[in-house]
């Protein structure tokens, strides 16, 4: 799966949702409209800060979970997994399920 073209289709997809133009979401998260089209394009992948940005702006639980898969994806590409036997990926995946969670409730403590 091309993560480029997944992520721009999450985000077309979710714009559409919102009845927004390109250019209503760049001005709300301060960004420009090129940018942004180039996001929704695919030409480029947008840094961390406005993929939270973009999450808080289209309060989209399909588009959350989507940016959440494809952030896994890159991660996954980026350790190697895919070189890791299926066992040692599922333990993998397991403790960092593990450790979000707690960390997680750390952070709603310290509200």
């Amino acid at each position: 799966m091309d993560i480029l073209h997944e992520f721009s289709t999450a985000l077309l997809q979710a714009r559409q949702r919102k009845n927004a133009t390109q250019e209503q979401v760049a001005w709300d998260i301060n960004v420009s409209q090129a940018s942004y089209n180039a996001w929704e394009c695919g030409h480029r992948l947008c840094p961390y800060k406005h993929i939270v940005s973009l999450i808080n702006y289209f309060d989209d639980e399909q588009f959350t979970r989507r940016v959440l898969r494809i952030l896994l994806m890159l991660q996954h590409n980026m350790a190697g997994l895919d070189r890791l036997p299926k066992e040692d990926m599922k333990h993998y995946y397991r403790r960092l399920l593990a450790l979000l969670s707690d960390e997680c409730n750390r952070w709603l403590q310290s509200l």
